[in-house]
């Protein structure tokens, strides 16, 4: 039996699934994540590996069954990082097929606007992807963490929320919901622990405590402190929007366009969605909001259908 596997490598989760050449679905396994920024290159194969193998004896299928592999990875965001992601793909223990290896934006681009308009995903990080009309494509934010922080995401909330407590503990800012739940999440007292934190588990979306859960818990509880870093958060997003937008000259040549949305950090914060969709609906009337029909698995999986 010939097979597929379909690859969602992102921040926070790497999801494989496989599927025969009818597209029916055989197996799924999710595990850690497998970034080459984060882990070095032996550490990334073996998960890999790993996580394949998992996936393949969820149904009994074999590797020399793959017929081909389509992975969306975070990351890549360079002719480099491509050659080093795809390498580990294309030397798989016990695989020869035709591999196709994208940024995830990308495979999320697919996924929910079909191949054209804007897509923003606001997960662990944060990025726009867009092709226009006339097959131009763009990018905007995915940036490593070290350098711009990618603005509106995950990582970007549990960061801002903890300069909200850094602020309460230097007594700039009173208590309120936001600093009781992240004091008692995290068990933090003192500047020293929250120092102590951020030199630990800092330099890694892995590693870093998610705290977007407590904003909104604290937005929603009134928290204004926490209702401001939500709407900050959107503002950021829009700013991606506007470069992707700005960069395919989607305002003047099309006067509607798809804006796909992806990532728990946007779609599952009533609150931070409804900032969002205002400023949208602002700045740019025109733009047709689509939520995703589908995980990004399953897109890649239909790309890989497609591949040969």
């Amino acid at each position: 039996m010939e097979i597929v596997l379909g690859i969602d490598s992102g921040g926070t989760n790497y999801r494989v699934m496989a599927a025969d050449k009818d597209g029916r679905k055989l197996g799924l396994y999710v595990g850690p994540p497998a970034s080459h920024h984060y882990l070095k290159l032996n550490e990334m194969k073996e998960r890999i590996e790993q996580a394949i193998d998992q996936c393949l004896m969820s149904f009994g299928g074999g590797r020399r069954e793959i017929a081909g592999i389509v992975c969306g990875s975070t990351g890549i965001d360079s002719a480099r990082d491509l050659k080093i992601v795809e390498g580990c793909y294309r030397r798989l223990r016990d695989v020869n097929c035709p591999v196709k290896v994208m940024n995830d934006a990308e495979l999320a681009h697919e996924a929910v606007t079909g191949g054209e308009g804007v897509l923003l995903i606001s997960g662990t990080g944060s990025i726009a992807y867009g092709r226009n009309q006339k097959g131009r494509k763009a990018r905007a934010g995915g940036w490593p963490l070290s350098i711009f922080g990618d603005g509106g995401s995950g990582v970007w909330l549990s960061k801002m929320a903890l300069r909200h407590y850094g602020r309460w503990l230097d007594g700039a800012v009173p208590e309120g919901p936001l600093t009781v739940h992240i004091r008692e999440e995290l068990g933090l007292i003192s500047r020293e622990d929250l120092i102590c934190l951020a030199l630990e588990k800092g330099n890694t979306p892995e590693k870093l405590p998610g705290l977007g859960k407590l904003v909104n818990q604290a937005a929603r509880e009134g928290d204004r402190d926490a209702k401001t870093i939500l709407c900050k958060a959107a503002k950021e997003l829009l700013s991606l929007v506007e470069d992707v937008v700005c960069s395919l000259s989607m305002e003047e040549s099309e006067p509607n366009f798809l804006l796909g949305l992806w990532g728990s950090t946007l779609l599952k914060s009533e609150m931070m969605m409804e900032c969002f969709s205002a400023l949208v609906r602002e700045r740019f009337p025109q733009a047709v909001i689509r939520t995703p029909q589908k995980e990004a698995v399953e897109a890649a999986v239909g790309l890989a259908l497609r591949l040969g």
